[in-house]
């Protein structure tokens, strides 16, 4: 592309500007020729220095049409010929591309749980989650819906048993651990008893909620803090950017990759449990719901929480992960008199939605506040600060645009919306569903969560909802949870 001497010494090309002064030789930077002529004057002289200080030949087409004209321009403020001002690299568009090196990932890095070869055998269908591999369900592939429903089924009238391994896992450990959580989740930590759980939300500057968990105090200084399947990553960096701030007396570290675990679910989970517990009491008085104990389970040691996501008695099981294989089989052979069912992760997000449990990033988004997900209860009233106190503060003073309202469709018959499905109001968008399934414990009904205006929240309200197909269907806010509302069985 270097333009050569003309026969007789002339050069070709010649830079010739405009009558009024718009000279534009790059049409993607808005670079005219006195922006070259001012860089080089500045001393950026040099092709790669130029190209940095004006980004010319930066924009959408990589120099395909600027690199000539730029090329030109500059050799003439510094008195060169064309050809002996060399250009910069030329990329693509500019440079032709081989279509194979844009076909994308031909492998995408895969993580398994110790449990997998045990999913494998029973028939589990999967399903990604973030980088990991986990069970859809187990059966059939066209068997979705039956299996589903036969594996909340299980949950609510027996025993259900869970691999939950991609749960994150981090440890917070030191004498300010209490503190540093305190100052971080919008619950209180400070007070919080040693063998207790808390429900924790972790939120942005902005007030925006970006995971949840539990933090489960084991010692003064010690908490072992779960985050979300796709969120623990980035849970783990926040808190380490935070420590870094604020350099408290604390340590952290990722234990996501250091514990399998599972959770047992069910009105029979401690029937089931309790002849492989070694060293502690699964008797309701001594651990109760949302406590967190050690001991042995079949001989392993482990970490249990008494935990309700899917609103049954349940207990969270953390192991070493070279032993997970071995509390599954042991948990399957003494719960397989009382029909122990492996359940996976669309059973658990029907058993949650009846329950009305809010899953991070599905029942949220990048703006999503505790007030509008209908989580202000997680907040502690009488903290002094925590990340994103001032933005709740500024948001709640301007009043909010929507909130997450629990629905049912009325027509009992019609299938369930998809996700993100809009709410329709006066013909324009007034919200959208995050979550709906056809209920397994509550009669059949379609059940599902969605952000709509506050007008639209109050209990008997009814809105539309346009599916992918265009056509309306009409729903009816309903009180969450949906089912066992008093929270009784999952504190039996």
């Amino acid at each position: 592309m270097r333009p050569r001497p003309a026969a007789g010494g002339e050069r070709p090309s010649p830079v010739i500007r405009h009558s009024k002064g718009r000279e534009f030789v790059d049409l993607d930077e808005d670079l005219t020729i006195r922006d070259i002529e001012n860089a080089i004057t500045d001393g950026f002289a040099h092709p790669e220095h130029l190209k940095r200080y004006t980004t010319a030949a930066m924009g959408p087409s990589q120099g395909r049409q600027a690199a000539p004209a730029v090329l030109r321009v500059a050799a003439a403020a510094r008195g060169l010929a064309p050809e002996d001002f060399a250009p910069t690299t030329s990329r693509p568009p500019f440079t032709g591309e081989r279509m194979g090196l844009l076909a994308g990932r031909t492998v995408t890095p895969t993580r398994y749980t110790t449990m997998q070869a045990r999913h494998v055998a029973l028939g589990a269908q999967f399903m990604p989650a973030g980088a990991w591999v986990r069970p859809a369900w187990y059966g059939a592939a066209y068997g979705a819906e039956a299996a589903v429903a036969a594996e909340v089924r299980a949950v609510r009238e027996s025993v259900g048993l869970i691999d939950v391994s991609t749960l994150g896992g981090i440890e917070v450990r030191g004498p300010d651990a209490a503190a540093f959580l305190d100052r971080l989740y919008t619950t209180p930590h400070l007070k919080q008893p040693v063998g207790r759980g808390r429900y924790a939300v972790l939120c942005d500057e902005a007030g925006a909620i970006v995971d949840d968990g539990v933090a489960c105090r084991l010692a003064e200084d010690h908490f072992y803090v779960t985050a979300t399947t796709g969120n623990a990553d980035a849970t783990f960096r926040a808190l380490t950017w935070w420590q870094a701030q604020w350099a408290m007396n604390v340590d952290i570290a990722n234990a996501t990759g250091a514990f399998a675990a599972v959770n047992i679910a069910g009105p029979l989970a401690r029937t089931v449990l309790t002849p492989l517990a070694e060293g502690v009491d699964l008797a309701a008085p001594a651990f109760p719901y949302m406590g967190v104990r050690t001991g042995r389970i079949s001989g392993i040691a482990a970490r249990l929480l008494r935990v309700g996501f899917v609103g049954e008695l349940g207990y969270e099981i953390h192991v070493p992960m070279a032993d997970g294989e071995a509390l599954w089989d042991a948990l399957m052979a003494a719960g397989h008199a009382a029909g122990i069912q492996p359940f996976g992760v669309e059973a658990q997000r029907l058993l949650r939605l009846e329950k009305g449990h809010v899953i991070i990033s599905q029942d949220t988004d990048g703006l999503s506040t505790p007030h509008e997900a209908g989580m202000e209860w997680a907040i502690g009233k009488t903290k002094p600060d925590y990340i994103g106190r001032a933005a709740h503060r500024v948001r709640a003073a301007r009043g909010f645009e929507r909130v997450l309202a629990g629905f049912r469709l009325r027509d009992r018959l019609a299938e369930a919306p998809e996700e993100c499905c809009l709410v329709i109001e006066g013909g324009e968008i007034a919200g959208r569903v995050t979550s709906a399934a056809r209920s397994v414990a509550c009669g059949g009904i379609v059940l599902g969560l969605a952000y709509v205006p506050p007008a639209r929240a109050a209990i008997g309200s009814a809105f539309a909802i346009r599916r992918a197909s265009g056509a309306t269907v009409e729903a009816e806010v309903v009180k969450a949870p949906f089912y066992d509302p008093d929270n009784a069985r999952q504190a039996l």
